[in-house]
């Protein structure tokens, strides 16, 4: 019995200094990206927001997601959800007319860029690349036009 709980110490110290070497090998990266995970995070949950009230205009469910790698660049002083807004607000005016609430539901995607590509719309995704204060809903509104 002493054995297998001396074995069971030594496994949890090996555990201990296991998680502390992981710490301090990813510290620098971590350290680093606490500022840039927080504005992501509220990126994302302003996403969600405008996305949600977008669902509530068309009826539909979609799900939304920041392409991250896209951004790299993007200036830390300017909110990218707010430059994608106005492509989800090309498609709310799009589902307020006459038959655009029922071909709106073919969008179930949205994806927010930011390498300036502009809107576009393949299999259910509706992607706009956005720039640093922009917000697209005249090109995204007429590609939804067209499109849909």
């Amino acid at each position: 019995m002493a054995l297998s709980n001396s074995m069971s110490m030594v496994w949890a110290a090996r555990a201990a200094v296991a998680c502390v070497f992981s710490s301090l090998l990813f510290a620098g990266a971590s350290a680093q990206s606490l500022k840039e995970l927080r504005v992501r995070d509220a990126e994302e949950a302003a996403l969600n927001r405008e996305v949600a009230y977008t669902q509530s205009v068309c009826g539909s469910s979609i799900t939304a997601s920041i392409d991250w790698r896209s951004a790299a660049n993007w200036p830390d002083e300017v909110s990218l959800t707010l430059s994608c807004d106005g492509a989800l607000g090309a498609l709310e005016a799009y589902c307020r007319t006459g038959d655009g609430k029922s071909r709106a539901q073919e969008v179930t995607r949205f994806v927010c860029a930011g390498d300036g590509a502009g809107a576009s719309l393949r299999g259910g995704t509706l992607r706009y690349g956005a720039t640093p204060g922009g917000n697209g809903f005249v090109d995204t509104k007429a590609l939804i036009d067209r499109e849909l």
